[in-house]
């Protein structure tokens, strides 16, 4: 319980260090969205034009957009799924039990994504209406949340830095069946859900265009085999280097409990103190992050 515990807290961390890595990402795909978009092409000139070319530039032109987003979301998983993966490759059937993790992680985040699909278009405008009012002329009442917030970050990392991490009990985890490893993927996805926010920019790229819902979904399959990539990696390792499997697997390990508290915690209290000096120089008439 404690481990599931820490894990839950450490992927709350993660969450909010990867939304702002996130938004710099999104507005930056945003800013190269289809080309048949930004040059202006009025209405007739664009009904006029293929159906099938003009699909075919808006998903390529989407497809490195989605790769980065992907890869950076795939952040918030792999330190929660790296100690079940070298336990479960250490075991027997490692292959299968490891890729039955995997798949519960895939096949989940896959069906939440499909589920986001479904009509929450209006959703999105009315998020990106209030993210951009907030943007540029916050209520004084959101800048006293905001420096809350960072304060609050900023006393939780202090306090990961000051706290002893204990060891991790892993004897669960070696026993684990492959049914069990594929409802562990499962329960860490939807526990991950709530930062889900390089996921949810993503979608909303795919809403941005002309695309048909089969395309849309295609895309959105395209998200998710670039976000188990890393997973399926660490799983290939295994296969390729077997005799040095153990040891690749152990350093691996050890330098993530090694270095992703320390980033977690420089991240909370740096993004923190940005939250913070910003609120408070809204009131003085200088905020940090420019508008």
């Amino acid at each position: 319980m404690r481990s599931a515990a820490r894990l839950k807290v450490a992927g709350r961390g993660r969450s909010r260090a990867l939304s702002i890595i996130t938004l710099l990402v999104w507005t930056m795909a945003l800013c190269r969205t289809p080309r048949c978009l930004e040059q202006g092409i009025n209405a007739a000139a664009f009904e006029r034009a293929s159906r099938s070319g003009v699909t075919q530039t808006l998903m390529i032109d989407l497809i490195p957009s989605l790769t980065s987003i992907a890869l950076i979301d795939s952040l918030s998983i792999i330190p929660l799924c790296i100690v079940f993966l070298v336990v479960l490759l250490a075991g027997p059937q490692p292959v299968v039990r490891s890729m039955a993790l995997i798949a519960g992680i895939f096949v989940v985040y896959l069906a939440c994504g499909v589920l986001v699909l479904f009509g929450l278009q209006q959703v999105f405008d009315q998020i990106n209406a209030y993210a951009l009012r907030l943007w540029t002329s916050p209520y004084t009442e959101e800048l006293i949340f905001q420096i809350v917030v960072g304060a609050a970050l900023m006393a939780f990392g202090w306090h990961l830095a000051e706290r002893r991490a204990p060891s991790s009990d892993s004897a669960g985890v070696s026993t684990m069946t492959a049914p069990r490893a594929w409802l562990a993927g499962a329960g860490l996805t939807l526990a991950g859900l709530p930062g889900a926010v390089p996921y949810v920019a993503a979608i909303d790229l795919t809403l941005r265009t002309d695309l048909t819902f089969v395309e849309r979904l295609a895309l959105l399959g395209y998200y998710n085999i670039v976000f188990a990539a890393p997973l399926v990696a660490i799983v290939a390792i295994r296969l390729v280097f077997a005799r040095r499997a153990d040891r690749i697997l152990g350093a691996i390990r050890r330098a993530i409990d090694r270095w992703v508290p320390r980033v977690i915690v420089g991240l909370l209290i740096v993004c923190g103190g940005v939250l913070v000096a910003d609120g408070i120089g809204w009131f003085l008439g200088y905020p940090l992050i420019p508008v």
